[in-house]
């Protein structure tokens, strides 16, 4: 049964135009996004209903649009065939034969000023799914756009540019951790009524655990994801969601990955337990697949278990955002027992014995050049897993070793990056609760200057993680135990952090407020709650 479309959606199901116009360079690439030139003379549309149709029975549409990374002049369109999408192979129900869509893009959500229209082949290789990238926009401005196949019309989604220049304001969304699972998506439902420009999400996007049976919300397939066909269809079950699917309608998302899009604890090419590297590389490479061919995001498909996902977004001269990965080339956490699939979870001596790397020497570097090159008021950083650090032990210290506690030689070379740039903020997710803390020149510390705030945003739906940790963490200012998201509120003077919290995460039309608001002055990193 595929969800209902309820009174909040956005633009669910609007009419075809009759008029399209075909611009752009043609077909696209079939090594990376399709992409669109600048709207030029209308000129003969390619009608959708003669396009080749194999294996393409029903509604092809199942799994919703969405955008993402955007520029100040294009946008990546996407959209997944499934006419099937619960099938146990993870394929929709299309086969193995490419399917050639129409894709239109408009500057009005009736599609009366089409500016551009294009077939493109969703290709069975990639998941049925597409990335357009439209080109040739102006900057800070809204479109709409959708997808057709024959008579059939998907969602319309709405989008937008980055601004240039100098804008006076930009707001974001971060969201992370929304096991499906562990309840409703009302905060993706409150969501949709926000006045953001952008929504971030900072990883945990799927879970891997076999998705269960019985009462509640359960995700296929009812087993560990270990194929890409499993990784397949368990973002189909969660794209499914009638609510998440409207988040993405109506905005365009960046994205990440923590360590669920793979495997819980991943780190390079290791797990908890005792998989060898090569079965951690073979997971990869379905996991990355997956999330690649889920994803509105600007990359070329990967090619094996390799896939470099850090990059970063400019809005004129006021903000740049920078997105991590803080798996893929990992060093191994200290102090793990490979012999149990436990959490990386305690403290020893080796936490300090050696310098192990966290991004990689490539993402590193890239870090570095992008930091040292910054021209803005405001430098975000996109930061999957905490790094003031949380001391989450009772009678002795203990630590999450998979986040910024294990690696404190490298997390030390990253503070001193933020110490160089102008009003660094730091946006964390992964901890499955919301936090406000100082990230101080040596963490712990006290008596060391505070570099940066670090606002984590709450969890979408993922098992709260609702201990007490203010008592061996000086740095923490604020813990709130809620499910929600982040709404963060950017102008040339002033950063605004105002955590949303829903009333309750099993109901899907939960109420929200908001329980707290930080705002951070330009010119000084520390954090004051209003």
């Amino acid at each position: 049964m595929l969800p209902e479309v309820g009174r909040r959606r956005f633009l669910i199901g609007a009419a075809a135009a009759t008029t399209v116009v075909l611009v752009g360079c043609g077909s696209p690439s079939d090594d990376g996004p399709g992409r669109s030139g600048s709207p030029t003379a209308p000129r003969k549309a390619v009608d959708p209903v003669d396009a080749p149709a194999a294996g393409a029975d029903g509604d092809v549409f199942t799994l919703g649009v969405a955008s993402g990374d955007p520029t100040t002049t294009s946008v990546i369109l996407w959209t997944r065939l499934a006419s099937d999408p619960t099938a146990d192979d993870g394929a929709g129900g299309l086969g193995d034969d490419d399917i050639a869509i129409a894709w239109d893009l408009a500057a009005d959500a009736d599609f009366s000023r089409v500016l551009a229209s294009e077939l493109i082949s969703a290709k069975a290789a990639h998941g049925h799914s597409v990335h357009v990238d439209a080109q040739g926009l102006e900057a800070g401005t809204d479109y709409w756009y959708r997808f057709r196949y024959g008579d059939q019309t998907s969602t319309v989604g709405r989008t937008a540019t980055l601004p240039d220049g100098s804008p006076d304001a930009f707001g974001l969304a971060v969201v992370n951790c929304q096991m499906y699972e562990g309840g409703a998506y009302g905060a993706y439902r409150n969501l949709v009524d926000e006045d953001v420009d952008l929504v971030v999400h900072l990883g945990d996007y799927i879970y891997e655990y076999p998705g269960g049976e019985g009462a509640g919300r359960h995700s296929l397939p009812n087993r560990m994801l270990t194929t890409v066909g499993d990784y397949r269809l368990r973002y189909a079950s969660y794209k499914l969601d009638p609510d998440l699917q409207a988040a993405h309608a109506r905005f365009p998302f960046v994205a990440t990955w923590d360590d669920h899009e793979v495997a819980n604890n991943y780190m390079g090419d290791t797990v908890p337990g005792d998989a060898t590297p090569e079965q951690v590389e073979e997971r990869k490479a379905a996991a990355y697949q997956a999330w690649w061919e889920n994803m509105p995001a600007r990359l070329d498909p990967p090619d094996g278990p390799d896939l470099a996902v850090y990059r970063d977004f400019t809005m004129g001269d006021l903000a740049t955002l920078y997105l991590l990965d803080e798996r893929q080339d990992s060093a191994e956490p200290p102090c793990r027992d490979t012999s149990t699939a436990g959490l990386d979870y305690g403290n020893c001596d080796d936490v300090d014995g050696e310098d192990r790397t966290r991004l990689g020497a490539d993402q590193e570097a890239w870090l570095a050049d992008a930091l040292g090159g910054s021209a803005t008021r405001w430098n975000l950083l996109g930061n999957p897993v905490v790094l003031a650090g949380i001391d989450a032990g009772q009678d002795e210290s203990a630590f999450y070793l998979d986040t910024w506690d294990g690696f404190p030689d490298a997390r030390k070379r990253l503070i001193a990056q933020l110490a160089d740039v102008d009003n660094p903020v730091v946006l964390t997710g992964d901890y499955h609760a919301g936090m406000v803390l100082d990230v101080h020149e040596v963490p712990f510390d006290q008596d060391t200057p505070v570099v940066a705030p670090e606002f984590m945003a709450p969890p979408i739906s993922s098992a709260l993680f609702d201990a007490d940790v203010t008592g061996r963490t000086p740095q923490l200012r604020q813990q709130i135990n809620e499910y929600g998201y982040l709404v963060v509120a950017v102008t040339p003077d002033e950063l605004t952090a105002t955590f949303r919290v829903v009333d309750d995460v099993a109901d899907p039309d939960t109420a929200i407020s908001t329980a707290a608001v930080w705002t951070v002055a330009a010119g000084d990193p520390i954090a004051q709650q209003t």
